[in-house]
């Protein structure tokens, strides 16, 4: 193989989790609910906690797709803060010693 083979350019970046970023957002529309419902009271023919729960379903979804878009604007943000490293695979059979990071694991 020739060097220009061997050697790849690849870009690292740091992505934020989606799964955080809905959860946040679900428990800040269900968080709004209860405190709707616990300050207008029972409304007629159902009680406070079946309020909170309807209210936690209208506005649990909104507050799940406001977390999605925070997590596309957080996203977007650290898409141009890549790093670009020289990729070399690693050679068979060389008898190469483990790195530090996988040598620490379970030695002390």
């Amino acid at each position: 193989m020739s060097s220009r083979e061997q050697h790849r350019q690849v870009t690292v970046r740091h992505a934020p989790r989606l799964v955080p970023f809905l959860v946040v957002g679900a428990a800040v529309g269900v968080v709004a609910a209860v405190v709707l419902a616990i300050v207008n009271g029972p409304t007629e023919g159902y009680s406070t906690l079946s309020s909170a729960g309807f209210l936690a379903v209208v506005l649990g979804l909104p507050g799940l797709a406001l977390g999605a878009v925070a997590w596309l604007i957080a996203e977007r943000r650290t898409r141009g803060r890549g790093r670009t490293y020289d990729a070399v695979p690693r050679e068979s059979g060389s008898g190469a010693a483990p790195t530090e990071r996988n040598s620490a694991h379970g030695q002390r």
